[in-house]
């Protein structure tokens, strides 16, 4: 009776035990638990409650599902004949393979189902040997004080397949210890998730999606704009829609880029007339970017330089139709597509 009201306390502990998220059970861990408490044998073979004392060793596959042997010693189990108890001092020896599954893995808090097959031995009772397979179930859980250490208690069913005459052994164990738990380091630790380690990551926080250097900082990626005008206009002439095409389709797929388009001309005409054509070049290609292509006009921004930046000689037709250009510099922050 006293075996079954433990096993019904340590089933509402398991449930009813707050649960924080700090330490955790961690995936591709080992666990190696030392545990004691108490055998409380129900049936077959005559015996009184006793100690146990064991230790286990466990693999955890992911945060969930583990598998666990543990090897079991109970000592100094008398038997009972009737009302009366007799000093004989049995041991018993158990072994167990067990699958355990694990619920609340990112608490510290961690209750847990177990069960598997194993085999005992029972040496002592009356000079005569006993030993058979066993079947068991169990839960329990697992509270983590840090990343390593966890307090852990268990309530085991432990039943013997063989029958002594028409005795079956079975009993309830209850155990509580430590676990400890042994995961793998991780060798680069990555907040940010960019695949660069945080302790060489010189732009931490990088957005998801963005593509990095090896200093985990955004790629900047550019591409450029080369448009001609005829003299005197600062008309966007039809055989550059494709190429202005391919600058919008640029900025539209790159968050954050930016662009500075510069207006140029040629030498002809005087230096004030001259700066406000190259402010009119850049203005119309900015705006055929904004109307014919939706781009933000906030990436843009238009500068005129007059004739004051040639890139050929103005002495010749060929260099001034060179000189009258609107160019530009896109940049933006490249991100998988």
């Amino acid at each position: 009776m006293k075996s079954k009201i433990l096993l019904i306390a340590v089933f509402a502990l398991v449930f009813c035990f707050p649960a924080l998220a700090t330490a955790q059970m961690e995936p591709e861990s080992l666990h190696l638990s030392i545990m004691g408490g108490a055998i409380f044998p129900d049936h077959g073979l005559n015996l009184e409650n006793g100690a146990i004392v064991g230790i286990g060793l466990g693999y955890n596959f992911n945060k969930n599902w583990g598998i666990e042997g543990f090897g079991h010693y109970a000592f100094n189990i008398d038997n009972k004949l009737g009302p009366e108890v007799i000093d004989t001092d049995n041991d018993i020896f158990f072994g167990r393979f067990n699958a355990i599954f694990h619920f609340a893995t990112d608490y510290n808090f961690v209750p847990y189902i177990t069960a598997g097959l194993g085999a005992m031995k029972l040496e002592g009772q009356n000079n005569h040997d006993y030993s058979s397979a066993t079947a068991n179930v169990g839960l329990g859980f697992k509270y983590f004080f840090n990343e390593v250490v966890a307090l852990r208690m268990e309530a085991n069913e432990v039943v013997a397949f063989k029958k002594e005459g028409d005795k079956r052994f079975s009993a309830p164990i209850i155990t509580a210890g430590l676990t400890f738990q042994f995961a793998q380091p991780s060798a680069c630790p990555d907040s940010d998730n960019d695949g660069v380690c945080d302790t060489l990551d010189k732009c931490p926080g990088t957005p998801a999606g963005y593509r990095v250097d090896a200093d985990g900082c955004p790629i900047a990626v550019t591409i450029t704009l080369d448009i001609k005008f005829d003299f005197d206009k600062a008309v966007v002439k039809p055989q550059y829609r494709t190429e202005v095409q391919r600058v919008a389709e640029f900025l539209n797929s790159h968050p954050g880029s930016t662009a500075v388009i510069e207006g140029h001309t040629d030498s002809r005409g005087n230096d004030a007339y001259n700066q406000r054509l190259s402010e009119r070049r850049a203005a119309a290609v900015r705006n055929y970017l904004v109307d014919q292509f939706n781009v933000d006009p906030s990436k843009l921004t238009s500068i005129g330089y007059g004739e004051s930046r040639p890139i050929a000689t103005n002495e010749t037709a060929e260099g001034r139709a060179e000189n009258r250009r609107v160019v530009g510099v896109f940049t933006g922050t490249d991100v998988d597509q």
